[in-house]
């Protein structure tokens, strides 16, 4: 920049080096984006002319210079030449110049490639999203090994939409690969993970770091990290362009008094720094006024084999005895071996190889198949291999178990093979440890069969068929509902190992077991397992030889049904662990639900009969307490749900006769209820107020003669009362028809099984009105009649039927003659008593003359001597 035009309009604030490059045929190229009202410009020099020429002159003009010219006022602003690049891209020997500019076009950003020999522009790529500062970075390599030159341009204010809808600046890189010449594939992309890092800020080629022949590259976000103090990203190249994810991340270590530590701000890779074969890497950590040297480490490529022989285990194979025991075993070899070359790494590597037997089986379960030597399922070994040489091996035998102690016949039995470096004994007299190729595994797995009755492929082909019948076509909401399910469980094919019956069964079900009380059913052993689904398994044979058919019962109860619910489903599958032809058809078998609620009515009277009249009673025209009415009858009605389903609601209707013949009939006084009921009349009850006699006022007084008299009044024999009734005829019904009724309504709540639901009417018979002159002297049947029906039931999604019936309560009203009832006179009951008395007398005088009082004892033999047990001391015995 140093020309006669210093001045912002030519080269006066030119700012020459703001990014610069050496070019292969001994020239440079700087980026001055401030040159020409910071439209930019790229400038090459010959070095050697440079350096010869070194002034303290303002103005120097060099003779063999290549620049860009200025442009018109539009292209102000742009920042070319704010990034530089350098590399020989249509194979000319002239490498050509990459430049960025990061404000050009209206701020969408471009990079240009300018030809190498003339300086003209060539290609142009344009950025996708404004501000995004596209062309910050730039870099040359070929990352996909295909000959040609490919390019990278980062965009570190790229923003991306996230999952909540908010636009968030995470940054990111383009990869240009080439298709020949200056013709390029559209862009492939690398996006940053963290906000605010700046991800793309700086980009460099790093070489083939390891060793697989493709170049790999290094992208930093400065600003990244948890703290902030900036990351670098390392990318591997490959035939379809770099990894999308890195395979290592440094990290900033260095902190910052005053600006951002800035680690990664500038990159410069792809040099041998410590001539150990590796490119190294240099990071500049501009806010802490660093450049940070990362040596790339050796890389050791590890060829590793794992045999077994024979790949097919035989169970009766058994030529291998266990160490100190006289138990034959079928046995194996397994045999490994490893072999490593690394540039720069040491002459001897050092490694640990971990084998495991059986690794499939999760930790815990049974390994099938044991080391000979320790009868333990893993080995450790230590081995020592020459950098370069040849294979190191080592064989162990291993044996497999006795079949009564795993299930798991088809499963391949894997062999496990893990190595790893002895990192600290490989490092070099620095302490820089080597690696491992990260391109091949460092596990090895091999897999062994145990030979199975199937046929030469030793791949055995059930065909499993399922049949399976319900005893019950539907059930009750609300029953025990027990219910059977036979299953046909047959294999028509070669065996089945591990094979089981699986029964997904219903939320609403329990297991109950086996039907074994029959014959023709086989005894299975089932039990319950618990998953995602709750299953029972049932074991059918390991294997299920084909040819097999077995038939047998499952019994379950069906009992916590919901109100939801219409029917209730079993899956049944037969399962095993064969390769192919694993299970059977799936049998669903659907048991619809039903509603039944057998709900009955009963009624019934106390007393059942009440005879007039009574004796020594008398009306009273104003009574008070509820015996002036009459004697007390009481209706009772039971609503009695005997399900076995439920109902919601339902409503009892009872007809009450409560008047006849312009009087009273059954006077109500209360009614109680029992149960989930409420119940309402349409007229008022006890109107007259009277009181229970168990509640009388102690003033209150009856005639002593009262209530035994007329007690015994209504007590007749039941030869009169047949008389009587067949003097009179047929006893007239006073029902609601006859008599005049009132109302009772009761709504019944939810009844579960075998729940009830009690009305108690309490009232009293108007003896007045049976005393009337056109009433007495005749029988009558009071009845009083109930009706329900069931409105609701709690089951929404169910057809049903809605319950209804009807009773009644009867009472007997008899009227009995006066002659017949007559109380006995006084004299007749004391002379009855005393010729009881009498006779009573006679009889025990003719008793005692006989003797029937004397005691008869047995005889006693003369000379027996009477003696009395004592109590023998402690300590004493019998000397005789």
């Amino acid at each position: 920049c140093e020309t006669v035009s210093a001045t912002p309009e030519g080269q006066g604030f030119c700012q020459a080096g703001f990014s610069a490059d050496i070019v292969k045929n001994k020239r440079v190229v700087v980026g001055g984006p401030g040159s020409f009202y910071w439209q930019g410009q790229l400038i090459s020099d010959d070095i050697s002319e440079v350096l010869g020429r070194l002034t303290k002159e303002l103005t120097t003009k060099y003779s063999n210079q290549m620049a860009t010219k200025s442009a018109s006022a539009q292209y102000d602003d742009s920042y070319l030449g704010y990034s530089v690049a350098v590399g020989d891209f249509n194979n000319d020997g002239v490498d050509d110049y990459v430049t960025g500019v990061p404000r050009g076009e209206k701020a969408l950003g471009y990079v240009n490639i300018f030809n190498g020999q003339n300086m003209a522009s060539t290609v142009n790529f344009t950025g996708l999203q404004m501000a995004a500062y596209f062309g910050n970075a730039v870099a040359a390599t070929d990352i996909n090994s295909d000959g040609k030159l490919d390019l990278l341009v980062g965009a570190p204010l790229f923003m991306e939409r996230g999952s909540d809808g908010k636009l968030r600046e995470v940054g990111q890189v383009y990869i240009y690969l080439s298709s020949g010449g200056f013709s390029f594939q559209p862009p492939l992309k690398l996006t940053g993970s963290e906000i605010y890092s700046r991800f793309g800020s700086s980009i460099t080629s790093l070489g083939d770091l390891d060793g697989d022949g493709f170049n790999d590259v290094a992208v930093s976000a400065p600003y990244g990290g948890s703290s902030r103090q900036g990351l670098v990203y390392i990318y591997n190249g490959r035939a379809g362009g770099p990894d999308s994810q890195p395979s290592q991340v440094l990290k900033g270590k260095w902190a910052s008094t005053s600006l951002p530590p800035s680690f990664g701000y500038a990159m410069h890779g792809a040099m041998d720094i410590d001539q150990n074969g590796y490119p190294d890497l240099l990071v500049g950590v501009f806010g802490a006024d660093k450049a940070v040297l990362y040596r790339a480490r050796p890389v050791i490529s590890v060829n590793s084999t794992l045999d077994i022989t024979p790949q097919i285990l035989s169970l009766e194979d058994k030529s291998c005895t266990l160490p100190g025991m006289s138990t034959t075993v079928s046995c194996f070899m397994v045999k490994y071996c490893l072999k490593a070359s690394g540039k720069g790494a040491p002459s001897t590597l050092n490694f640990q190889v971990d084998l495991t037997l059986d690794r499939l089986k999760q930790k815990g379960a049974i390994k099938r198949v044991l080391f000979l030597h320790n009868s333990l399922s893993q080995y450790t070994k230590f081995m020592r291999v020459t950098n370069g040489g040849s294979q190191s091996c080592e064989e162990l035998q291993a044996y497999l178990i006795d079949e009564s102690e795993f299930r798991d016949k088809i499963t391949p039995i894997s062999i496990f093979m893990e190595f790893s470096l002895d990192y600290a004994s490989a490092a070099d007299k620095s302490g820089l440890q080597p690696i491992l190729d990260q391109s091949n595994p460092a596990n090895v797995i091999k897999q062994a069969h145990i030979l199975l009755d199937c046929g030469d492929d030793n791949i055995c082909k059930p065909d499993l068929r399922l049949d399976v019948i319900s005893d019950q076509k539907q059930i009750y909401i609300g029953d025990d509902n027990p219910l059977t399910l036979e299953v046909t469980a047959e294999n028509r094919g070669e065996g089945a190992y591990e094979a089981e019956l699986s029964i997904i069964i219903p939320p609403q079900a329990d297991f109950i077991g086996v039907v074994r009380n029959s014959k023709t059913l086989s005894r299975l052993s089932c039990a319950y397992k618990r998953e995602n689904q709750t299953r029972v398994v049932c074991d059918l044979g390991n294997p299920m030889k084909g040819g097999t058919k077995i038939v047998a019962g499952l019994r379950f109860s069906v009992h916590q049904l919901s109100e939801q619910d219409t029917s209730v489903k079993f899956d049944l599958q037969i399962l095993s662990s064969n390769q192919y032809n694993n299970s059977s058809n799936l049998v669903t078998v659907v048991t619809k639900l039903a509603v039944l609620a057998k709900v009955e009515i009963r009624g019934a009277s106390a007393p059942e009969q009440v005879f007039l009249p009574i004796a020594n009673w008398q009306p009273k025209e104003n009574p008070v307490v509820e015996d002036d009415i009459g004697p007390l009858v009481q209706h009772i009605y039971e609503l009695r749900n005997k399900g076995p389903s439920a109902f919601s609601k339902a409503m009892l209707d009872v007809e009450w006769p409560y008047r006849y013949n312009n009087g009273s009939l059954l006077y109500i006084t209360k009614y109680e209820v029992d149960g989930a009921m409420n119940c309402s009349t349409d007229i008022e009850i006890n109107p007259l107020n009277v009181t229970n006699p168990m509640y009388w006022n102690k003033n209150t007084t009856i005639s002593g003669g009262d209530r035994p008299e007329g007690r015994a009044r209504s007590h007749v024999h039941r030869r009169d009362l047949q008389e009587q009734r067949a003097e009179e005829g047929d006893m007239l019904t006073l029902d609601c028809e006859k008599a005049q009724c009132l109302k009772i309504k009761c709504q019944v709540g939810r009844l579960e099984r075998g729940q009830s639901a009690i009305l108690f009417i309490y009232s009293r018979l108007a003896v007045s009105t049976f005393l009337q002159a056109d009433v007495q002297n005749h029988s009558y049947v009071v009845k009083s009649s109930a009706s329900f029906s069931v409105i609701e039931m709690p089951y929404k999604n169910l057809p049903f039927d809605l319950p209804v019936n009807s009773t009644s309560a009867s009472l007997s009203v008899v009227w009995v003659n006066s002659e017949l009832i007559q109380p006995a006179p006084i004299w007749v009951v004391v002379v009855a008593v005393l010729a009881g008395l009498l006779l009573l007398a006679l009889l025990i005088f003719i008793m005692y003359k006989l003797g029937f009082f004397k005691r008869v004892r047995p005889p006693q033999e003369d000379g027996t001597e009477k003696e009395q047990l004592q109590p023998q001391e402690n300590g004493d015995k019998n000397t005789e």
